[in-house]
């Protein structure tokens, strides 16, 4: 009988990576997407249907037809902690847990959101491109961002880690989160305000909210005219939050000073986007989540998942698992 084969979808891994040796150790053959570019729908339905007993998913789409058709799939284990891209009804109805890496890259994402931010507000890729380009002269007093005000919407791990930064370069913090409580709040050094408080008063507007239909194009047209003149926003969540054409708008109208985007409504970004021209807008191809550290935590997480699944007590999972109804239907068939 020929081996059972966990997948290995996301794009930056290779055959020859050691971090999957656990699961190879463990029976199973380990096939890596090597292409550089996630699989469409009609390809991961055929890439299922070879025995496929767990996969390590990056933003590949699992639609129903796609989970109607894996017969042998087991788990989805979710390299990352977004999953828009699953179907989450469509996987419960076939007894598919879906398993996240929560708590494991919430650091990296916000170093990178910071990073974003502070390359902005002091002028650095621009002032890069001058320099290499032969020229030098005083271009300008930039902004900055210390003893400023800084507006996240959402604060979750990534929104909290992002906070702690910010307060750590003196900035006052104000959080969007209907879901964040007063004294959690005062436990992160924060001050809970509406979302129209927020882009009013806000220097920097750093996203990190889910994407779900209730914040799809939240920021709008409507919502760039409230924010502060020369305010800067950044975006290490989801595309979809943003209304891309509203944005530019926004840019070309000085409306903004400027944008940090590592995600967007279409990935890739289309070659003939017109941000690519904008020079206060720096982009990035969805990979503010992927330092070393993360390469190693995630991916063990990953593992860890789908071997506990296959292997262990399913009630290990609860913390990871996003329908947990999944597990009960294990627990009770042992």
């Amino acid at each position: 009988m020929p081996n059972q084969k966990i997948l290995v979808l996301t794009e930056q891994f290779n055959n020859q990576s050691p971090l999957f040796d656990p699961l190879r150790s463990a029976g199973y053959e380990v096939v890596v997407n090597e292409t550089g570019r996630l699989p469409t729908a009609e390809q991961l339905k055929a890439m299922l249907a070879d025995n496929v007993v767990a996969t390590i998913a990056g933003g590949e789409p699992y639609t129903p037809e796609v989970i109607a058709t894996a017969s042998s799939l087991k788990i989805i284990a979710r390299w990352g902690v977004g999953y828009d891209q699953v179907n989450v009804p469509a996987a419960t109805s076939a007894g598919i847990p879906l398993a996240m890496a929560f708590g494991e890259n919430h650091e990296s994402v916000a170093e990178y959101a910071h990073a974003m931010a502070l390359s902005l507000a002091c002028g650095i890729g621009r002032r890069d491109a001058m320099v290499k380009s032969g020229e030098w002269y005083f271009d300008g007093f930039h902004p900055g961002l210390w003893g400023r005000t800084a507006g996240l919407i959402g604060l979750g791990r990534i929104g909290g880690a992002m906070a702690r930064r910010l307060i750590g370069q003196g900035m006052t913090v104000l959080v969007a989160d209907p879901q964040l409580s007063q004294e959690a709040a005062a436990d992160a050094g924060v001050k809970i305000v509406d979302l129209d408080t927020l882009l009013a008063q806000s220097d920097l507007v750093s996203i990190h909210a889910p994407s779900i239909p209730s914040t799809r194009h939240m920021m709008n047209d409507e919502a760039f005219a409230k924010m502060k003149p020369g305010a800067i926003i950044v975006n290490t969540s989801r595309g979809p939050l943003i209304d891309q054409a509203a944005l530019l708008r926004a840019l070309k109208s000085g409306r903004l000073g400027g944008a940090g985007l590592d995600v967007f409504e279409i990935e890739p970004l289309p070659e003939n986007d017109p941000l690519r021209e904008q020079s206060n807008v720096i982009l990035s191809p969805h990979v503010s989540g992927m330092d070393r550290m993360a390469e190693e935590l995630v991916t063990k997480r990953c593992i860890n998942n789908i071997l506990t699944w296959l292997h262990g007590n399913p009630s290990d999972l609860v913390p990871y698992v996003v329908n947990p109804e999944t597990l009960s239907l294990k627990e009770n068939t042992k």
